[in-house]
Order: C-alpha cells, then structure tokens, then sequence
C-alpha cells in the first residue's frame, strides 16, 4: 500500500511540475540583459544585489533568468564595485521581459521591452523600432525589397524619436532591406543604415533596436526576437571626405568621385560609401599620383587629408569623431594642419586662449570642448598669425573642425561645421 501512495504521488509531482513550466517558477518574471551599449564592452547584471548574468557583450544572445517582481536590477561593468545603472522595472510574475541597456560611457540607459506580446498571422511579421542612437538623432526608418528605390518608398516609422519605443507595425514575412535616413530626406548623403539579406519570419515578433556607429553619425542595429535570438546588423557604409590645398586635384574612391579637379583649397561634403578597403585614385593635373588603399571601418568617418605640393603630395588618413558631447550644452572642435611650407606647428586661439595642442603637418589635434556662442574669434598661427574669423557661431552639440590648407605664403583657412 505505502509503495502504492508513493508512486501516485511522484506522478502527481511530476504532473505538477510540468504544468509549471518544467520547475520554472511562475510566480517571478523571466528576464534577459540586452547590451546595445556602443561605450561598455560587457555589463553585468545585479538584481538585489545577487549576480544573474554575468559579461554579456553587445548583441549577446543571453538566456532568460528568474527575477521577483519589485526587485532592484543594477547594472555593472564587469569587475567594477561601482554600479552604472539602478532601477525597479515594472515586471509581473510569468511574464517575459528584455532589459535593453543603451548609451555611451558614462551616459548608460535602459529600456523595459515587453516580450509577451500575441503573435500575427502566418505570413506576417510585427516590427517596432527603439531608437537607442542618442548620437545619431531622430530616423526614418524603411524596411523593403532589396532593388527599391527610397523615393519610391515609404516608411515604416518615420522619425523614430531617440529613446522611444514606437508601436508595433505589421509586415510581410520575407527577406529585406532596412535603411534608416535623416528625417525627411532619401538622399544617399542622408542614410544612416542600409543593411541586406535581413530574414523576417512568418508569425514573429521583432524589435529592431538602432545604435550609434564609432563615427557618432551612421548607425549599425540589432534585431531582437521576441523570446527568441538576437541579430547583429553590422553597419556596412563608412563617410568619407578630402580636404586639400593642391589645386588641379581629383580624388576617386571605390569608384566613386570625391574630389573633381578644384582651382582652390577645399574641404568637401562626406560622401557614403561601402566599407572595406575600396580602391583609392587620385590625379594632379590629370597626372595619376600613387597611393594605397585605405581599410575603411564600418559606421565611421574620415577625413583624407592631401598636403604637400602638386609634384610630391603627401596623404594621410584622420578618423573624425562626430559624436556630441556627453555635455550637449557644448560643442567640440579640432585644429587640422593640411599646411606645408612650415618648419614648425601650428597653434590656435578662440578668443584668446589657447584650445588646442600644437599641430604639426599631416595631423589633427584632439577634439577640444567649446562653450556654445555667436561671436567667437578664431586665430591660428605658427611664427606669425595665418588665419583669423571673426564671430563664429558654436551650437550646443556640434563638431567643427578648423583646417589649414595650402602653400606657405597662400594658407587657406576653412572653418568647418561637421556636425
């Protein structure tokens, strides 16, 4: 009889625990650490002070685990006693949820996704975008076949506001394209994003998660399924710009023209183009110059900068940070030395006071941070002044950048928004 009663009550157990989910416990949420973070490598994640995940990368395809309702979840970077982040979520018992941990370091944020959301019809797809690119600034977001054009576009969120998650929108279930732009705009200097081959499945829930690249302007993302996988789309463009005091100069890069032969110094417009390491041409006087191919890092900005003479131009490669300030109330500039001619370094002066470290040819200064104003006067010199401007204009959370150009004897200063 007693062996009877044991075995009908292991099978009830057994019933019990499988009615619960296998031993999950029903009366706490299911939680997993989503780092979109582009300033911390790996995070941890506390919740009432006791570790539940531990170096989660970015994009990391972290497991669920068990968190009571109305606990302290605090975010750590690896090894550190010092919290980044604390707060209590609103989850409830039994219920999915994805803690998204966002921003650059020492500015981290996180957002509550709730992952319990009813699936569509066969063949459709849910999508809402986060825009978690404080850097990057509102985006319209597209999602389309692979050839279309965005002209003839429309898109599925349209200034997707920085901190926001937007609502759900359906689709068809397929293969496509995501592009994100500059609100408003569809020209190929305004997109942000523009990644391929990207698989939408039949009845699922996404959320498409927008992150800043290492430029602080072009942006790379990740697709997260609901209780599911996280995709990492890696940002496939980079911005590329010449700046140069040789004259009778045309600069071509993967194919694409950058620079058509100029009668003066000149600092183009960044041009987006296809990262890697594209094949770069460059003629003086419809001479071709020798030069070699740069690697180019997708998400990032760079500033070819061509000095020396028309007989012997030199080259060198800068990477532009155009990311604001974690201080938005100011801006951030630069000294680039694109002079030749000088035995010595440039300096310069904004209002009077020295903002920058001394520059020699062929290089940039670091980015120092500027009170924001309308009536700044700027003077770079080496033994003698060679350029002054007179109340310029810093906005709160832009990047400029002042150039040298040119020849001894015929500098050419460029002041230069960025950003």
């Amino acid at each position: 009889m007693t062996f009877r009663w044991m075995a009908a009550l292991a099978a009830l157990l057994l019933t019990l625990l499988a009615g619960c989910g296998g031993g999950t416990d029903r009366t706490k949420a299911q939680v997993r650490l989503v780092n979109a973070s582009t300033g911390y490598a790996a995070l941890d994640l506390r919740v009432d002070d006791e570790a539940r995940q531990s170096g989660v990368a970015y994009g990391g395809n972290a497991a669920f685990v068990e968190a009571k309702p109305g606990k302290v979840f605090t975010l750590y970077s690896p090894g550190a006693a010092t919290s980044l982040l604390s707060f209590t979520p609103g989850v409830s018992a039994d219920k999915y949820y994805s803690v998204l941990a966002y921003g650059r370091a020492g500015a981290l944020k996180q957002v509550l996704l709730d992952e319990n959301n009813a699936q569509p019809d066969t063949n459709r797809t849910y999508v809402r975008v986060v825009n978690a690119a404080p850097a990057v600034g509102a985006l319209d977001v597209y999602i389309t076949a692979a050839g279309d054009s965005l002209d003839a576009s429309v898109a599925v969120q349209a200034a997707a506001a920085v901190d926001a998650v937007g609502s759900f929108i359906t689709i068809n279930s397929g293969t496509w394209r995501v592009r994100a732009t500059v609100p408003g705009s569809t020209a190929a200097a305004d997109v942000r994003l523009d990644v391929s081959g990207i698989s939408f499945g039949s009845k699922e829930v996404v959320t498409l998660v927008l992150v800043p690249g290492p430029s602080g302007v072009l942006a790379k993302a990740l697709l997260l399924r609901q209780q599911g996988g996280i995709d990492v789309l890696a940002a496939t463009q980079a911005r590329v710009r010449v700046a140069t005091g040789i004259t009778d100069m045309a600069v071509t890069l993967g194919g694409s023209p950058l620079l058509v032969a100029s009668g003066l110094p000149v600092v183009t417009s960044y041009a987006a183009l296809v990262s890697g390491s594209p094949t770069l041409a460059v003629t003086v006087g419809g001479t071709a110059v020798s030069t070699t191919n740069p690697t180019l890092v997708p998400g990032t900005d760079y500033t070819l900068l061509v000095h020396g003479t028309a007989a012997a131009p030199l080259f060198k490669w800068l990477t532009d940070d155009n990311a604001p300030l974690s201080d938005t109330t100011k801006a951030k500039l630069r000294l680039v030395n694109g002079s030749s001619g000088f035995s010595g370094s440039l300096s310069m002066t904004i209002d009077g006071a020295p903002l920058s470290e001394t520059v020699a040819t062929g290089e940039a200064s670091g980015y120092v941070t500027q009170a924001a104003t309308t009536t700044a006067d700027i003077a770079v010199a080496a033994t003698s002044t060679l350029y002054t401007a007179t109340d310029r204009t810093f906005t709160a959370g832009g990047v400029y950048s002042v150039f040298l150009l040119g020849a001894s004897g015929s500098t050419t200063g460029v002041f230069r928004q960025d950003r």
